[in-house]
């Protein structure tokens, strides 16, 4: 009896430990479960603003002409409301020389920095100022005026021009011509620090150098040239606090553009496009034009140069820029 007694004592102590193993078991995998289901608060938001349904210019191709219309409308993943990937744009032209300047907000509304990768056109994406024909319609796309835009607060814009162009054979052409071009936005979380990247502005500079030392000098910064309240001004892309390229900058008609400055003529056949879509084939020749006060050029070497009558900034070709007010009478 004593030693059937003892057994079942023994008994139960082992189903006790067992018991405490299986809880203590239990408890621990239920630890890892919770730890491996917690979440992350961040969120990812970056969209056209499309409560600016009509932020956009139109003018008539001649005096006392009917001006053309313009609509533009959202659609895409929406991360917030009023907030969409993609953006339609759609025009409807009367006669030659009709155009229209479509101005596209862009908002960061996540916690997290963003960086523009690219903007896309009909599902392509493109990485500079990009002009398409579509009929007798002419688009040109220009990139985010800022491509770094701050978690929550940070916006840039961008514009697209549609133009019925001048042209001698209207063969083609009835009473109206209707085109339209959608955009999207393609971006991704910038990690700041070192290996970040941003694009700022600067108005009546000296010359500046690589190195962190003279990028203290350039003054004020600003979202686009237009800010600036000049029509001429310089941009500059840092990466890890080093100059990496310049572009002049300038707005002509309610337009911006800009010029990219580059040693081996690479950039040659961008600018040019980029100087006849702003001043007309009509006032180019030779790779530079002029218009009223208004001077421009791009050579092969890499040297880009604009000139509005109040002033002149410029590119070289070893990477170096300058803006200077322009002594009045002297023109260029």
């Amino acid at each position: 009896m004593e030693k059937r007694k003892q057994k079942n004592i023994i008994i139960g102590s082992l189903l006790a430990v067992l018991v405490v193993m299986t809880i203590g078991y239990a408890a621990f995998t239920t630890s890892l479960t919770i730890n491996g289901t917690s979440s992350i608060n961040s969120n990812w938001c970056v969209g056209f603003d499309s409560t600016k349904t009509n932020t956009y210019t139109a003018t008539a191709g001649i005096t006392g002409g009917t001006v053309p219309t313009g609509s533009m409308t959202y659609s895409g993943s929406t991360c917030q409301t009023s907030y969409k990937t993609n953006a339609s744009l759609s025009a409807t032209f009367l006669q030659p020389g009709d155009k229209i300047v479509y101005t596209l907000t862009i908002a960061n509304k996540g916690s997290l920095d963003a960086s523009i990768d690219s903007i896309t056109v009909d599902n392509v994406a493109k990485t500079s100022t990009f002009t398409t024909t579509k009929g007798n319609i002419k688009f040109t796309v220009t990139m985010p005026a800022n491509n770094s835009l701050a978690a929550s607060t940070g916006t840039t814009t961008m514009t697209v021009t549609a133009e019925f162009q001048n042209t001698s054979n209207l063969s083609s052409y009835t009473t109206s011509e209707s085109r339209s071009i959608n955009v999207g936005i393609s971006a991704s979380q910038n990690s700041g620090g070192s290996s970040s990247s941003n694009q700022v502005y600067a108005i009546n500079t000296n010359t500046i150098t690589q190195g962190t030392s003279t990028l203290t000098n350039i003054g004020t910064t600003y979202s686009s040239c237009q800010a600036t309240g000049k029509n001429v001004c310089l941009r500059y892309t840092l990466e890890n606090d080093v100059v990496t390229g310049s572009e002049v900058c300038f707005v002509y008609n309610s337009a911006e553009y800009c010029l990219t400055g580059a040693d081996n003529g690479a950039a040659y056949t961008t600018n040019q496009n980029t100087l006849t879509t702003a001043f007309g084939s009509g006032n180019c020749t030779d790779g530079s034009c002029r218009s009223g006060s208004w001077f421009a050029s791009s050579s092969l070497s890499g040297i880009v140069e604009v000139h509005d009558g109040s002033w002149d900034c410029n590119v070289v070709n070893n990477g170096g820029s300058h803006c200077y007010r322009v002594e009045a009478g002297t023109g260029k």
